[in-house]
């Protein structure tokens, strides 16, 4: 009891001081027990005890873990958290550890592997690269996990392990030959070749030239091994640069804008299987048309451009106006792609220095928004006034050819006008058939009157008229050929009807 007294007055608040002694008998000092001070001789002594016995402790558990290190140290199971290519083998006897490790290797081999070559990236395997799964190198480093014979070093390898995880990938070597054959085959959709500058008309944009691409894959081989062995997702193969395109005549319009369409124009065309060659004519005429880059101040010619309509050029034989009849002639069709083409640098306020209308009314176009061309006499000749470049974008899709004229920005606004001066009546030509029937007429080619028109070009700018051109155009009428028999024992035609003709009408306008 007077241990507990003493640890409890030790714990309490410090003690106030006795009251001083008072003069009267009855207040005479008691007798009371004698405490021990706190820092008594055996007081010191029990601590003493109580220290050994914990150092004795201490080095029972110091002897008893360094021990139990000893026994891990002689044990052939992987430690707690371990695993090989993400399968658990912690805690596993030798046996049961490499028939896991032997499953991994074969999944391992087949999970998928990106292989990244340049611009190209492609989804393959391990075991289509050549690769050979050796799960002992898994096993060999499984072993030797928290195993190094340094304590702390190993503790703290085992605490990581528990609490992250530590994932050991399987062991791979490749076979050289299945790993290059399998590069050959990635080969060509990396190879690509170098390229000039180019427009992209659909975009409006340019595109810089680039630079071919090769891969090699003998050097591939190295990167390859690497990443197998590394267990990597992701093998990055070399790629070879090819020179760049040595005559990139684009190269100069580095900062070509052509963003903004300035004027367009366009025309139907017969979709009908008759008229199939025509219609070939005009893609081709496209073709060589668009794209076509018209620098400040140039001139743009027609027959240069597209060049001859032959069939070495490309062109078909095909419907076509020929001393105002139509025929079948070579590039049949080509009128309407330069009619086509003037009626966007028209409306672009491009200068027109030559131009030609057809011989006959087109069904197509408007009359004075035509250009007839015959190579090599008769050309449409444009030329680019103002202070940038300007290129030419023709389609040929869906019955309609659509021409633009494109660059940096819309200068003007155009107005196309159109007055009917004069209507010219047409002749007939009669012409003996003897495989109708005396009397019978049938008529081959259809009259067509004539007529005058005067063309005016306005030109304006914020609002304003800043210029007018004006120019007279005639179109001859189209003779009527008529067939008449002569065998009294001759065919009778077919009577087809006909619609009336019509004239255009007497004024035209149209703004764009």
């Amino acid at each position: 009891m007077v241990e507990i007294a003493l640890r409890q007055r030790t714990q309490s608040a410090p003690v106030e001081p006795p009251p001083a002694p008072r003069a009267d008998a009855d207040m005479a000092p008691k007798s009371e027990p004698r405490v021990p001070p706190v820092h008594s001789p055996w007081r010191r002594a029990a601590a003493r005890v109580e220290s050994v016995a914990m150092v004795t402790a201490l080095g029972l558990a110091i002897g008893a873990a360094a021990s139990a290190y000893r026994g891990t140290l002689q044990d052939d199971r992987p430690i707690a958290g371990v695993t090989i290519a993400g399968f658990a083998v912690a805690g596993l006897d030798p046996a049961s550890a490499r028939a896991v490790a032997t499953v991994a290797a074969q999944v391992t081999l087949d999970r998928p592997l990106t292989v990244v070559a340049g611009e190209v990236e492609q989804t393959i395997t391990a075991r289509t690269l050549g690769a050979v799964a050796d799960p002992e190198v898994a096993l060999e480093h499984t072993d030797g996990i928290g195993r190094t014979g340094n304590p702390l070093v190993d503790l703290q390898v085992r605490l990581h392990a528990q609490q992250h995880g530590i994932d050991v990938p399987v062991g791979y070597s490749f076979d050289d030959a299945r790993a290059l054959a399998a590069l050959m085959d990635i080969a060509p959709a990396v190879d690509r070749p170098s390229l000039p500058t180019r427009i992209d008309l659909e975009r409006r944009k340019l595109e810089p030239a680039r630079a071919g691409a090769a891969l090699l894959p003998h050097d591939a081989l190295s990167a390859v091994a690497i990443g197998l062995a590394s267990g990597a997702s992701t093998i990055e193969l070399p790629v070879q640069s090819k020179p760049p395109v040595a005559d990139d005549p684009l190269a100069k319009y580095a900062d070509l804008d052509i963003s903004t369409v300035i004027g367009s124009f366009d025309t139907p065309y017969s979709l009908e299987a008759k008229e199939a060659d025509r219609a070939f004519n005009l893609k081709v005429g496209a073709t060589k048309l668009t794209g076509f880059v018209l620098a400040p101040g140039e001139i743009f010619s027609f027959n240069d451009v597209v060049g001859p309509r032959s069939p070495e050029n490309g062109f078909r034989y095909g419907g076509g106006i020929t001393g105002g009849e139509i025929v079948d002639v070579l590039g049949g069709g080509i009128c309407q792609i330069s009619s086509t083409v003037y009626g966007a640098a028209f409306f672009a306020g491009l200068d027109i220095l030559e131009n030609r209308p057809h011989s006959r009314p087109s069904s197509y176009v408007d009359m004075g928004l035509d250009a007839t061309v015959v190579w090599p006499d008769v050309d449409l000749r444009l030329r680019n006034p103002f202070d940038f470049p300007v290129v030419i974008h023709m389609v040929v899709r869906s019955g309609k050819v659509h021409a633009e004229v494109l660059g940096a920005r819309r200068p003007y606004q155009v107005a196309f006008e159109r007055e009917l001066v004069e209507a010219i009546p047409y002749g007939t030509i009669w012409r003996n058939d003897g495989l109708l029937r005396s009397g019978a007429k049938v008529v081959s080619q259809r009259g067509m009157r004539g007529f005058k028109v005067k063309r005016t070009r306005k030109i304006y700018q914020a609002g304003d008229l800043v210029r007018e051109e004006s120019r007279e155009l005639s179109y001859p009428p189209t003779s009527e050929i008529v067939r008449q028999g002569t065998n009294p024992a001759g065919a009778l035609p077919e009577n087809k009807p006909t619609s009336p003709l019509r004239d255009p009408a007497p004024n035209l306008r149209i703004v764009q």
